[in-house]
């Protein structure tokens, strides 16, 4: 019998607990007297973080005009929800390089992410929301599920990809078909165990199927489109607005929701690919 995404997650959770600095940052914002300063001084007991995050505002992903040197005037500029979701970004992809994984290529998956979590960002903006950094974690992390199935149950997960690559090539109908539940499911109960937001579990377990989020359908369907469009592209491939018309998995209506016009794409994907570089080398730097 098949274990529950649950018992995927419990499997695993020692390896992937939620880092430290992380909890520390967000206890620290749950105190209503606390400031800027207090959340440097948390963050600058680790150096590596630090300094990532700083590369991170000072790169093109913000363009900013002036060069930020330490954290707390980071948090003055971009505001503490973003430096949070930078933190919650950053150290989660530490967490998640203890897990060994021999059906994946590591690299491939995190430049997936990454690429989706900065066009889900880029949508966001857009679309006028506030705080679009959610939007960049919850694209990053949107296929965490995989790494954990493909780790906990590799048996499984093969036929998995061989039944996708005889048929369609969707994983996720595969994963139903052969499990009975999908990558989307166990990162989703991965969410729950670290008691993150509703909108990274609802984005998270919907971005394959975006129209069944009932409490955040704005933000799953905007990861939705941003996975879409990193999956359509091909090697050489000019970006237009036309890229997912014959995309199977594409589910049009998001566009109605989000009132996201796909000719902005070529604008968009012009952004992208300069900060995806950058983000890449600062939080995947194997890559």
């Amino acid at each position: 019998m098949t274990r529950k995404p649950e018992d995927l997650v419990k499997g695993v959770i020692k390896l992937i607990s939620l880092p430290e600095i992380f909890i520390r940052v967000n206890q620290v914002m749950e105190d209503p007297n606390h400031n800027a300063k207090q959340l440097g001084d948390v963050i600058s007991h680790d150096p590596s973080l630090t300094a990532r995050i700083l590369r991170i505002v000072n790169s093109s992903y913000y363009a900013l005009v002036v060069k930020i040197e330490i954290v707390s005037r980071a948090i003055s500029i971009i505001g503490e929800d973003d430096l949070r979701n930078l933190v919650l970004a950053t150290s989660a992809v530490d967490s998640f390089k203890r897990i060994p994984n021999e059906l994946v290529d590591i690299d491939l998956f995190w430049r997936h992410s990454v690429h989706t979590g900065i066009i889900a960002r880029l949508i966001s903006k857009q679309c006028n929301i506030l705080h679009g950094e959610r939007l960049f974690v919850a694209g990053l992390l949107h296929d965490i599920g995989k790494l954990i199935l493909y780790f906990e149950e590799p048996d499984l997960s093969q036929k998995v990809l061989l039944r996708a690559a005889e048929s369609d090539g969707v994983t996720y109908r595969a994963e139903k078909e052969i499990i009975g539940f999908t990558h989307a499911d166990v990162g989703a109960a991965l969410i729950k165990a670290w008691q993150l937001s509703d909108t990274l579990n609802d984005t998270i377990s919907f971005h394959h199927e975006p129209l069944l989020a009932k409490k955040h359908p704005l933000e799953t369907a905007i990861v939705h489109i941003a996975n879409c469009i990193v999956n359509a592209l091909e090697p050489g491939m000019e970006v237009d607005e036309y890229l997912l018309d014959d995309y199977p998995e594409f589910e049009p209506e998001t566009l109605k929701i989000t009132g996201f016009k796909l000719n902005k794409l070529p604008q968009i994907m012009d952004k992208a690919w300069e900060q995806a570089a950058e983000v890449l080398d600062i939080i995947c730097p194997k890559i």
